[in-house]
């Protein structure tokens, strides 16, 4: 027999107070695995291992629902869309077996370790261009000239966007979040629509200049899977491959990037540790990454109806996995609430997913913020935050990162 469902009455995802600290709600959300958020009517499974089996879970969890907006846009904002023709197919992450399956085998051979290696040596080279710039003025804001810039230009390049268009690329990608994950006033939702319709028009021609010309570059290679089986690979859908991989890429690296930098500057004893012994460099990512996730919820759509420790999840229904306090699992980690660059058990974190949807750009994220980490750590060991400064966030219910982190050297 199925027990009540707990309702999580005092946490607005969308409210200052959460958005600010959202790990202050752990212990209440860890003291009951399944609980029903009545501000989004969803349920929100907590706890590490029912996360981990969900993830895994294809059979009776669906992810068309993961680009679904959270609340119905304005009709203005759908009509700037519409006018756009922005309309994205299930290809990867809103996609479910066999289609997912099918789009992401072409994804993950375009995105190898070859072409990884290729991009090292030119995200070095940025990378100690921007922390020599901040050793020299001796001060800093890491979010707005490493963080926000460094994921972008990454996955541009990958993609094979021109370098010149940077700048404006970066331009459109500002706020994307809000769409989808927050609840935007009607002018700014219409902004953003206008941004994802630019973007989207830009895609479509890059697309075919690529259909004209291929080159070696990821884009490239999705023409030639297009051309190979253009009926089941369109155009459309890999306008729609390259759209979302420049959101992902871009603001869940961004969010790693200030979250880690912010709580090694916090936990100032962690930051020596990798001062005296940069090999500690990489764990310390997976810290980061399991510390302050820079994706802090994902959804789910129940197959069917389904018992989840006991409360029953109706058919259709939304599940947020609350990848924030499963990663701060007591029953997974010791010590969750601890900052430790040296935890064994650092690299379980469910930040990456599992499964068939694990993230394929987690090799780049990682390599990213592995690269920032050893240019701080060489050229400005000193590095402080700004005492007494007021962290913002974007409101949403996926992606937290700072909008600024000043920084003295």
């Amino acid at each position: 027999m199925s027990n009540t469902c707990p309702v999580m009455h005092d946490m607005k995802m969308l409210e200052p107070t959460f958005v600010s600290d959202p790990y202050a709600y752990c212990p209440a959300l860890l003291e009951a695995p399944v609980q029903y958020s009545p501000e989004l009517d969803a349920y929100l499974v907590t706890r590490y291992a029912d996360v981990d089996a969900i993830l895994q879970d294809t059979d009776q969890f669906s992810s068309s629902n993961t680009n679904v907006p959270i609340f119905p846009p304005a009709d203005a904002a759908i009509d700037v869309l519409k006018a756009g023709d922005v309309y994205l197919p299930p290809n990867l992450i809103n996609a479910d077996p066999p289609r997912h399956t099918f789009v992401r085998r072409m994804v993950a051979d375009a995105i190898s370790p070859r072409r990884i290696r290729g991009l090292e040596p030119f995200l070095r080279q940025w990378v100690e261009n921007a922390v020599d710039q901040i050793a020299a003025r001796g001060h800093g804001n890491i979010y707005q000239e490493i963080g926000f810039p460094l994921p972008a230009i990454t996955a541009f390049s990958l993609i094979g966007f021109p370098a010149e268009d940077t700048e404006l690329l970066k331009s459109w990608c500002d706020r994307r979040v809000t769409l989808t994950y927050g609840r935007a006033s009607e002018d700014e939702q219409v902004r953003v629509a206008e941004s994802v319709a630019a973007f989207w028009e830009y895609t479509n021609r890059f697309i075919e200049t690529r259909m004209a010309n291929p080159v070696d570059d990821f884009t490239s290679d999705m023409v030639r899977h297009h051309f190979e089986t253009p009926e089941e690979f369109t155009q459309r859908d890999i306008a729609s491959v390259l759209f979302g991989m420049s959101l992902a890429a871009h603001e869940t690296t961004t969010n790693l990037i200030s979250n880690g930098v912010r709580r090694l500057m916090e936990n100032r004893e962690q930051w020596e540790k990798l001062v005296a012994d940069p090999s500690l460099i990489p764990n310390a990512v997976e810290e980061c990454l399991r510390y302050d996730t820079p994706v802090i919820t994902w959804r789910r759509r129940a197959k069917q109806d389904i018992e989840i420790q006991g409360i029953l999840i109706p058919e259709n229904a939304t599940i947020m996995m609350m990848f924030f306090s499963a990663n701060w699992d007591p029953a997974r980690f010791e010590n969750p609430e601890v900052f430790d660059v040296v935890r064994k058990e650092a690299r379980n974190h469910l930040t990456f997913g599992k499964g068939v949807h694990f993230c394929s750009g987690a090799p780049l994220a990682r390599l990213e913020m592995k690269i920032v980490l050893e240019n701080l750590v060489a050229k400005v060991p000193n590095m402080n935050i700004v005492p007494g400064q007021k962290f913002e966030f974007t409101p949403n219910i996926a992606m937290r990162g700072p909008n600024s982190l000043l920084v003295t050297v």
